[in-house]
């Protein structure tokens, strides 16, 4: 079954992403299914009739999501998981009646306007050289942890040649 990404995405009371929902009320709150960075450390493993889940806890805030099985095997085939733990930008998909997130794609994160990124974001301990962190054009490229980021445009100056 081809996974959907819905619109709304079903909540606990406790702010936890749910992974089954039978009827609407099960939800306590329905948020905006929006795309959204995230270092995730693998939790627990969830069996149920029709699903495997992995649940993976958020570094900082600490709320679960499960992630469905073939979701599962993408991110261990595209991305970067030591120790058990990966950092990326994720939105949820629904397969069936089962809701999980996965990573999200590169037309997915970019749904907002580009932003500035701060000292913190470009915190890196890879050794150079490697993509600068100081890029100020409009593009999209990899930061040195491998996480797909957005800078944000800034005017170039021009010279005398390129304005005539």
């Amino acid at each position: 079954m081809t996974a959907i990404t819905p619109p709304n995405v079903p909540f606990s009371a406790s702010g936890n992403l749910l992974g089954y929902v039978r009827y609407e009320d099960d939800a306590s709150e329905w948020r905006l299914n929006n795309p959204f960075a995230a270092t995730l450390r693998l939790h627990d493993i969830k069996r149920s009739v029709s699903s495997a889940r992995f649940i993976w806890r958020d570094e900082v805030t600490g709320t679960l999501y499960p992630m469905l099985l073939p979701d599962m095997i993408d991110l261990f085939t595209t991305a970067t998981v030591s120790l058990g733990v990966t950092k990326g930008w994720w939105i949820v998909g629904q397969r069936g009646k089962n809701y999980g997130i996965r990573r999200a794609s590169e037309t997915e994160v970019v749904t907002e306007p580009f932003a500035e990124q701060t000292t913190e974001d470009m915190d890196c301990s890879m050794p150079r050289p490697h993509l600068p962190h100081d890029i100020t054009h409009s593009s999209r490229a990899y930061h040195c942890d491998g996480v797909r980021v957005s800078l944000r445009h800034r005017a170039y100056p021009l010279t005398e040649d390129q304005t005539s």
